[in-house]
Formats: structure tokens, sequence, C-alpha cells
């Protein structure tokens, strides 16, 4: 695990998680950062092109989301717990799916833009109607 530290802390102790450099274990975090990110990318494409991906499946997502050997293999290589890494990707997926969408309409749609609370406002009576002109 980590070792005590304390150089450059002014003699104060710290936990060094990885304080040992594992080209290995950086190799295969770097897969599993590679596979989330694409999964990611996927999933935020078919939730803006739903009509056009609906009932199509994509291998990125179900490798990162559903359990499999191989990625609990890459997990393990990479000194993660397979279990909670899918976990929090099924989170991350989750949040996605419920949050698409709306921050995008206001939260009243029938209500126009003019009559809206931040541009109406009662003349001062210094302008004049281009119809009087």
């Amino acid at each position: 695990m980590g070792k005590w530290a304390t150089q450059g802390n002014f003699g104060f102790k710290t936990l060094v998680e990885f304080d040992e450099r594992n080209p290995i274990r950086n190799l295969w975090r770097n897969v599993l950062v590679a596979a989330i990110s694409d999964a990611i990318k996927i999933k935020s494409r078919t939730l803006k092109f739903s009509e056009f991906y609906s009932g199509k499946k994509f291998y990125e997502v179900d490798y990162v989301t559903l359990p499999n050997r191989d990625f609990d293999a890459v997990c393990q290589l990479s000194e993660l717990d397979g279990n909670l890494v899918r976990k929090k990707i099924n989170k991350v997926m989750k949040e996605m799916e419920d949050n698409y969408g709306k921050g995008d309409m206001p939260k009243m749609p029938w209500k126009r833009l003019y009559q809206s609370e931040g541009i109406h406002r009662e003349s001062d009576g210094n302008h004049t109607p281009m119809s009087t002109m």
C-alpha cells in the first residue's frame, strides 16, 4: 500500500498512496480511462440523437456497464475493484439519462420572452413610440 513520507511537508508525515512508479498499472489505468471516455461519448451521442440510435447496442457501453471477464481483468491489472468501477460508471450513465435535456428549456415554455420579468419594464415617459413621429 502506501508509505509514510516526510519530505517536502515541513516535517509532517503524510500518507503517499502511490509513491512508486508502476508503469504496468498506469498503462492499464489508461486503458480504463480510454474505454470509459469512449462509452461516455457514445452515451451522450445516443441521448442527443435518440431517434437514430434507438434500439442499437454499442459494445463500448456494454463493456464498461455489464459484467464481463475482460473488464474485470483490466481492473485487476489496474489494481482497482472492477465491481466498484462498474457501479460508478453505471451511476454516471444513469445520471446522464436522467439529466439529459433538463437545462435546455425555460421553466415556463408557454411564456413569451417579452413577457418575462427580466425584459418587461415600465416606460419612464421619455421615449416616444415610432408611430407618433
